[in-house]
């Protein structure tokens, strides 16, 4: 029995010396791996950097996120472990290999030129917004996710649905930053502005095939539209609750002086440059953290709740008006209806653009603010919803497209050629032929935001 005890210490001691050598060179191999994944993430971003034209950039920077794809894909399936926050890390990149795949094959085509969109200043921007998120990937590759799941609300008293009374607001939740929601019903309208229109307003030639050609559309079935646009305090609520970090830095004009719309990375959601009260609509954020709260709002109330296709927020916004602005043909009214870049903005910012000249403004209005306004401080459109163009520029659902050419007649999601945003409406930085609510514009980056842009959310019913 004395030797069968030994035998048997003998082989244990084998199988745990067998079974510490193995998890040791396992150890080994996820930290080479690791490593591996680190110094292509350190390439990629140093790939960020302007080469004197975007065809000179992205083929560096698209070879250098596919080795980083790679080698976080080879991580993922052999060591999860080791990049805790891998699948949040992989699909930011994804987006970055799509937009690196769009550069390089445009540029290489023949006969390019850069346009009104890829002008060296933006392309720079968008460098500048995926340097600063490949450093933030850098830094958390080896930290556990921060994220918490919502909690659930305390549900409000209200039912609604298909059938609940067109002009009906509600919130699904009794608190004090509730989302409030307007129901909308369905309805039929004509995207986009007719050459008249864009000849009254002065839109520049290269830009009006943007709201060109007009396009029948039609939203057919009712939907819950955010009454005002989502507010910083709604939005600190929301990363408060779950730990979410926004994205840092963004494009802005500089007051007072000749600029370009440049990034810079020492700005945020609470500080976009200039001072703001939690009732201010949240700016400096990007479509993707748009999205995320979003999802936050569905995990917590049950609903599904998205940002609005571009078609909805045409129709929405219109409020059944075909007329430049939703509230008619007079810029001169915007001070009732919008916060723009009235007298009082002007003379805050005296925004000048290097080469063009001081920004246009709307003559002869002020409302009172010079930079954001509290949400619903001007008159609703006939829908109810506020602030429908002005005070922030929205995000939307669909990737951008340059012409009407190809909108949806059921105004569903459209999908560019790579990830790239569309923004609606006008803002209070935007001059005065930038308010019609035919007025849409792309940004050639993902992870663009400037302290301009926000969003309001839709609700299915």
């Amino acid at each position: 029995m004395k030797a069968i005890r030994v035998v048997a210490a003998i082989a244990v001691s084998l199988s745990l010396g067998t079974l510490a050598t193995t998890v040791n060179a396992s150890a080994a191999t996820a930290s080479k791996q690791v490593k591996a994944l680190e110094t292509s993430l350190a390439e990629l971003q140093d790939s960020l950097t302007w080469q004197g034209s975007a065809g000179a950039t992205y083929p560096a920077v698209d070879t250098a996120v596919d080795q980083t794809l790679e080698n976080l894909d080879r991580v993922q399936r052999k060591h999860p472990a080791a990049v805790p926050q891998a699948a949040i890390f992989e699909s930011q990149l994804v987006r970055l290999a799509s937009e690196a795949d769009y550069w390089v094959r445009v540029t290489a085509e023949s006969g390019y030129a850069p346009g009104v969109l890829d002008t060296v200043s933006n392309v720079q921007a968008g460098l500048k917004e995926w340097w600063t998120e490949t450093g933030e990937i850098r830094k958390n590759l080896r930290k556990p996710a921060t994220l918490r799941p919502a909690r659930p609300v305390v549900p409000s008293l209200a039912t609604v649905d298909a059938t609940t009374r067109p002009g009906t607001v509600f919130s699904d939740a009794q608190e004090k930053n509730a989302l409030q929601m307007v129901v909308v019903p369905p309805g039929s309208y004509t995207a986009g502005a007719t050459e008249e229109e864009q000849e009254t307003f002065g839109v520049p030639t290269v830009r009006r095939h943007f709201e060109r050609p007009q396009k029948e559309v039609t939203v057919g079935k009712p939907i819950a539209v955010g009454r005002t646009e989502v507010t910083v305090g709604q939005f600190k609520q929301f990363v408060k609750e779950t730990g979410y970090q926004p994205a840092q830095g963004m494009r802005t004009w500089l007051a007072n002086e000749d600029s370009l719309l440049q990034f810079r990375p020492d700005l945020n959601y609470l500080n976009p440059g200039f001072p703001q009260t939690d009732d201010d609509p949240v700016v400096g954020i990007t479509k993707n953290d748009a999205e995320a709260f979003a999802a936050w709002m569905s995990e917590r109330t049950g609903e599904k709740y998205r940002l609005p296709t571009e078609g909805e927020w045409e129709y929405v916004a219109r409020g059944g008006a075909q007329t430049p602005f939703f509230w008619g043909e007079d810029v001169e009214d915007a001070g009732q209806y919008a916060n723009t870049y009235d007298e009082d903005a002007y003379a805050a910012n005296r925004f000048s653009i290097i080469g063009s000249g001081e920004w246009a403004h709307v003559e002869n209005v002020h409302d009172g603010f010079k930079h954001t306004a509290p949400v619903g401080s001007f008159k609703p459109n006939a829908f109810g919803l506020y602030d429908m163009t002005g005070n922030a520029r929205e995000f939307v659902a669909d990737a951008w497209v340059d012409s009407q050419a190809g909108a949806t007649p059921d105004a569903s999601v459209r999908h560019g050629e790579a990830p790239f945003v569309v923004l609606r409406g006008g803002a209070w930085a935007y001059q005065p032929q930038n308010l019609r609510v035919a007025y849409r514009n792309g940004y050639l980056s993902s992870e663009t935001r400037t302290n301009m842009f926000g969003f309001r959310l839709v609700r299915d019913l």
